[in-house]
């Protein structure tokens, strides 16, 4: 990490401009030149816990990278994708839909729920089909008629940007694009609603730096961790499945076989990281108590 400059693409300077609470004018500067909601819905632009609950026990945990809630209670999720994977647009679609089913308690009616956007940075070509930097979708029939606007998507390919500046959002996706504090000390000369996002990655100490490259590195493990779980406890389900329908002396024989190594191998570990494991419990923990970002960063 550099000291003299740290991308907005790197997760903790992300977080540091956008998705702190005394920041959201910088946030709500960015969200106007891209969305069509009503002005007075950007009054009351809160930033969210950003962890996704658990539906049941051993469901997928997920974290986004920004959350905020808006008057009216519209959800807007932004996400940075900086590594091209196989699966961004399933997760995208994941991450909104528990979004949407995230905001109902039990027995509540369904008109409770509210719009939820998707809006997604990306610093790779996600779209191959389309030309366009920016692309918004939504549901919608042949005939272009909506069947509802609860979930919608924009994203924001940053290889495909221009070179000059042709729409509202571009000198923000400029800014994403910078690769040194002199490129956005200019960026921010041309154009003034970047002054302060450009100050406000600069002002950081080297201290506070580290510290939000730690939380968010912290994030992301916990994040892999929880994915990493979901994966064993699918392919458990999938080798008893298939042990069982094989024949049910050779799937017993192949269960304990597989159950035995299986779990020397996991005891031998979870032994090896057990410090590196109580703490990321530790984030998690603090995650699930409702703390933002900054009350988690008051506790380190």
């Amino acid at each position: 990490m550099s000291v003299e400059y740290a991308s907005p693409l790197y997760d903790f300077m992300f977080a540091q401009i956008f998705g702190s609470q005394r920041n959201t004018d910088i946030t709500r500067a960015f969200l106007k030149t891209l969305l069509d909601i009503p002005e007075d819905d950007y009054d009351q632009l809160t930033v969210e816990n950003p962890i996704l609950k658990r539906l049941f026990r051993k469901g997928k945990m997920g974290i986004v990278d920004l959350k905020l809630s808006t008057k009216s209670g519209r959800i807007i999720n932004v996400e940075l994708q900086v590594k091209k994977r196989a699966d961004t647009r399933s997760r995208i679609l994941y991450y909104g839909s528990r979004l949407v089913s995230d905001q109902l308690l039990w027995g509540e009616n369904y008109d409770k729920l509210h719009q939820v956007i998707s809006i997604i940075i990306c610093d790779h070509v996600l779209l191959e089909e389309e030309e366009s930097y920016i692309n918004r979708y939504e549901l919608r029939n042949e005939e272009n008629r909506s069947f509802t606007n609860l979930v919608k998507i924009v994203t924001l390919e940053l290889p495909k940007l221009p070179r000059e500046k042709d729409s509202a959002v571009w000198p923000w996706l400029k800014f994403f694009k910078c690769k040194s504090k002199e490129e956005c000390e200019m960026l921010a000369k041309r154009y003034p609603e970047l002054e302060k996002p450009v100050f406000c990655a600069r002002r950081m100490t080297l201290r506070e730096k580290w510290r939000d490259y730690q939380l968010h590195m912290m994030l992301q493990k916990a994040d892999q961790y929880a994915l990493e779980k979901q994966i064993r406890i699918d392919a458990r389900a999938e080798g008893l499945a298939e042990g069982h329908a094989e024949g049910h002396a050779e799937g017993h024989a192949e269960g304990h076989a597989e159950g035995h190594a299986e779990g020397h191998a996991e005891g031998h570990a979870e032994g090896h990281a057990k410090g590196k494991a109580e703490e990321r419990q530790y984030f998690l923990d603090l995650l699930g108590q409702g703390l933002s970002i900054e009350e988690i960063k008051q506790r380190l």
